[in-house]
């Protein structure tokens, strides 16, 4: 087994109190060409399945009480390939949609619409232009993340929640006010867990991806 892997494999296992793995899903077309997604629902492509697989290796050994999706055909994929082709097992819902950047889902990413789009986070009550305010997105997906977490407390094993980039932003902002301190790629995955009674939550699988983005911003 590769180092790297070994090194992810020791991450996730260390994580023992795990509430939540949040996961992105593989990678798109869109990632490739490096594109907003948004409202955009385009499917894996074969290095997202990859992705997708790899991540699904790293939760085989974990006992999970449920998963959550994105309806969204790219995350639904990633989690029927965690979830080993038992759809059964899988929650999907509209509440964990990537932010809606309205406009500018499908658009490519260039310095200008980059720089637009991280605007909207300085002005988080002022929707997107056909889409949502960021405000809206953290009322849609700070009850989803808590949920998940209350779940996993009560079952006794953690739960999974597949979903987007956005979500992950929304992760670190919900527990540290900070949507850029836990940033995975595609195909990588986030724990919330629970250090001296508080919520807590790191990036521990940060896959090195064949379509790398390294834009910040929420979609």
């Amino acid at each position: 087994m590769p180092e790297k892997e070994r090194q992810n494999e020791m991450q996730l296992s260390s994580n023992t109190n795990a509430l939540c793995y949040v996961v992105r899903h593989g990678s798109t077309t869109l990632n490739a060409q490096n594109r907003f997604r948004g409202t955009a629902n385009p499917p894996l492509d074969a290095a997202g399945i990859r992705q997708a697989r790899e991540v699904a290796k790293l939760l085989d050994a974990i006992e999970i009480s449920h998963i959550f999706s994105s309806d969204k055909q790219r995350a639904m994929k990633t989690a029927e390939i965690i979830a080993r082709g038992d759809g059964n097992h899988i929650h999907h819902s509209a509440n964990l949609r990537a932010l809606n950047v309205g406009d500018y889902s499908g658009e490519l990413r260039t310095p200008e619409t980059e720089a637009e789009v991280a605007a909207f986070a300085d002005t988080p009550d002022i929707p997107f232009p056909g889409g949502e305010s960021i405000n809206q997105f953290r009322a849609r997906i700070q009850p989803c993340l808590q949920e998940a977490c209350e779940i996993a407390q009560h079952c006794g094993a953690p739960t999974v929640i597949v979903a987007h980039s956005s979500i992950i932003h929304e992760v670190g902002n919900w527990l540290y006010g900070n949507h850029k301190c836990i940033l995975v790629e595609p195909g990588g995955m986030a724990a919330v867990y629970l250090k001296d009674g508080k919520l807590a939550a790191d990036a521990i699988y940060k896959p090195i991806c064949e379509h790398v983005n390294k834009a910040t911003t929420l979609s």
